[in-house]
């Protein structure tokens, strides 16, 4: 009988989701709780119910990835920089179809909550820049499935898979939120 806080079956999933984003270029990296008000340290132990989560490092490399989630589950964060993410509201099936029309259907993440977000191409304009990307969820870093974060659940609508790991660029995914055809 194993010992190990976490079951095997966990860690596995986690690293290899881990890995495979960053193998695509991803750039994620391991959530902790932000520090508490009262201490000013970082929780690593205990997640509480209600927390932000904030980014332990850069983003990682795929090996990086492998060796950080080979031991602990971490929360996987998306740290938008090279990689985008377009807020699409609360349940998102409208702004689907019209993703899904104009062919710039990419990977839909659904949560923390209602939220649904499109992962896109970084684009300029998305007021990121390169050398003050998002730390926490509250700026704007997105909660990765397969995390499981007590009070903070998120998972895949459209996986990367569904889409061959395709990221649609971000000027074409707002034109089509927004009605306009997508000009190639």
């Amino acid at each position: 009988m194993s010992t190990h806080p976490y079951p095997a079956g966990a860690l596995t999933e986690m690293r290899c989701a881990a890995t495979e984003y960053a193998a695509h270029g991803w750039p994620i990296c391991r959530g902790v709780p932000a520090p508490s008000a009262r201490t000013g340290a970082l929780e690593d132990q205990s997640l509480p119910e209600a927390t932000d989560l904030i980014c332990r490092g850069g983003p990682v490399s795929e090996d990086e990835a492998f060796e950080a989630w080979t031991d602990r589950p971490w929360p996987i964060l998306l740290r938008p920089g090279a990689i985008g993410v377009i807020d699409l509201g609360p349940g998102g099936s409208g702004a689907e179809a019209a993703l899904r029309s104009a062919g710039c259907l990419g990977p839909i993440v659904v949560g923390p909550g209602l939220r649904w977000h499109l992962i896109v191409d970084h684009a300029a304009d998305t007021g990121v820049r390169a050398g003050d990307p998002p730390r926490s969820v509250r700026e704007g870093c997105v909660l990765l499935p397969p995390s499981q974060v007590p009070g903070q659940i998120s998972r895949w609508r459209i996986t990367p898979q569904e889409t061959a790991w395709f990221v649609p660029d971000s000027a074409s995914a707002r034109a089509a939120l927004s009605g306009q055809t997508r000009r190639d």
